[in-house]
């Protein structure tokens, strides 16, 4: 009785929120392009181009937005066709995907949480190592994306202007002076901060945005999985019910 009272609200609301699940889907594809495609996210990619994988760690954070979103759109898809026809099999499949997902969001969660710090150390490592490679010469990619970040930030180096040697720092550190000869003490004159604090403020700004709606996703997700078993209850009950009566 209490199953058959519920389903008429459970199954509409599960309509509503795997629709919300299907244009969530298609948004988050979208901000994935976007950011993938955007000149400031561009040139940080270059600045963290130091994986092993023909991809930067950016990057990959990018394609992992794009393939959460086609992910949260099937299971969209499967949950509102699953209530709308009442087929148990696409219920069953939302019901496995949905619990899948929340699982791998769990593990990934923790990973982060274990080696975020270690992780920061690393790259900020790298990023110095960089910096002290900077080739005035015949710069390249990451020559012109440091460029490109000093001079909008107007920041100088990863901790400061002394990770250049005082004879190598580029002109974009000093963009904001007329001089075209760049010191580390013109850029200490200028009180020029390092770039590392900038960086991780825009990557910070994207990541507690990102983390917020796989957050909220995961909620809808595990409020869509009672609706979703309540609805699949209940085709269970009616179709042992007919079955029942055809017996008799």
């Amino acid at each position: 009785m209490g199953i058959a009272t519920c389903y008429p609200c459970a199954k509409y609301l599960l309509l509503v929120l795997n629709l919300f699940f299907w244009l969530t889907g298609l948004a988050l594809i979208a901000l994935g392009i976007y950011f993938l495609l955007r000149p400031e996210i561009q040139n940080i990619i270059h600045l963290f181009n130091f994986t092993i994988l023909p991809l930067s760690s950016i990057e990959i954070l990018g394609c992992l937005l794009i393939l959460f979103g086609v992910i949260i759109f099937l299971i969209g898809l499967f949950g509102y066709c699953g209530a709308q026809q009442e087929s148990r099999t696409c219920l069953i499949l939302y019901i496995v995907l949905v619990t899948c997902v929340l699982l791998a969001e769990l593990a990934l969660f923790l990973f982060i949480a274990m080696y975020h710090e270690q992780g920061q150390v690393l790259v900020k490592q790298h990023l110095i190592s960089q910096v002290k490679k900077y080739n005035h010469i015949y710069p390249g990619q990451y020559e012109k994306a440091i460029d490109y970040i000093q001079s909008k930030y107007h920041c100088c180096g990863i901790n400061s202007a002394h990770d250049y040697t005082d004879s190598h720092i580029p002109l974009s550190c000093c963009s904001m002076t007329s001089s075209s000869i760049c010191t580390v003490h013109q850029v200490s004159l200028a009180g020029t901060p390092g770039c590392y604090s900038l960086l991780t403020q825009t990557t910070f700004f994207w990541t507690k945005f990102i983390i917020l709606i796989e957050l909220s996703l995961c909620i809808l997700s595990l409020i869509g999985v009672f609706l979703a078993i309540c609805v699949c209850q209940h085709t269970m009950l009616y179709d042992g019910y007919a079955q029942a009566r055809y017996y008799v």
